[in-house]
């Protein structure tokens, strides 16, 4: 199925985290957005590969997701070589999207970091023609969306209208992140920094942060290695109150 937007994360409740907001906008305007998780989360520490399938299931229902695919490229130590790519150019070219959304350069994770890597590489090798099978497809570009290290943003997308939905997707991930209301604020086990209400409260007030910088109540911040061209600066200016 031919998509719009790729959204691609090394584990299933990345994109969610990360760009979750942004997908549900896209979607609800219209776009053919799919989510690729990289690998099946099968060594967290928390939940089986199963538990996790069936919850990203969820999460990309109700983000609007046209598409759901995993690969099986290693969770926690995620692999990179040529098998790898080629795995992730067939992708690639069988959804054929304008634009990716993956992991950040840099992250605590090392499987985010690696994550990065191979996406740009794949995205670049997916449009040679003597590279792998399929008709060749380079996507116009790959932002890279916030996950638990900082960088400095080059745009953020305003989500206010998307929160909820992006709350209702990262609900779906029960056996890995902290749920308001819930006894124990989970599904039980030991437990990780995700599953904290800390963090939950930081992937919230971060929000609020970089949202409060382009005039909204919450922002998604992204990052892409090249300057972006604007047709018409008024589109840039700062909502909320002056």
């Amino acid at each position: 199925m031919k998509l719009d937007v790729l959204a691609i994360g090394a584990h299933p409740d990345d994109v969610e985290l990360g760009c979750g907001g942004t997908v549900a906008l896209l979607a609800r305007q219209g776009r053919r957005v799919g989510i690729l998780h990289l690998t099946r989360g099968e060594r967290g520490t928390r939940g089986t590969a199963e538990e996790r399938r069936a919850e990203a299931e969820q999460a990309a229902a109700a983000l609007g997701a046209a598409e759901l695919a995993f690969l099986d490229l290693g969770d926690g130590g995620l692999r990179t070589g040529p098998a790898e790519e080629d795995a992730l150019i067939e992708a690639l070219r069988a959804f054929r999207p304008e634009l990716v959304l993956g992991p950040s350069p840099s992250d605590r994770h090392p499987d985010h970091g690696r994550a990065h890597r191979l996406v740009e590489d794949a995205c670049f090798y997916a449009g040679l023609a003597n590279r792998g099978s399929g008709a060749p497809h380079r996507p116009a570009a790959s932002f890279a969306y916030m996950q638990h290290d900082p960088f400095e943003a080059s745009f953020v997308v305003d989500v206010t209208a998307d929160w909820a939905t992006k709350l209702q997707a990262l609900a779906a991930y029960r056996t890995q992140l902290f749920q308001p209301g819930v006894p124990g604020g989970g599904a039980g086990g030991p437990l990780t920094k995700v599953s904290t209400e800390d963090f939950s409260r930081m992937i919230e007030g971060r929000a609020r942060h970089f949202g409060a910088l382009v005039g909204a109540t919450f922002g998604e911040p992204f990052w892409y290695r090249l300057p972006l061209a604007v047709s018409d600066p008024f589109l840039l200016l700062p909502g909320g109150v002056r």
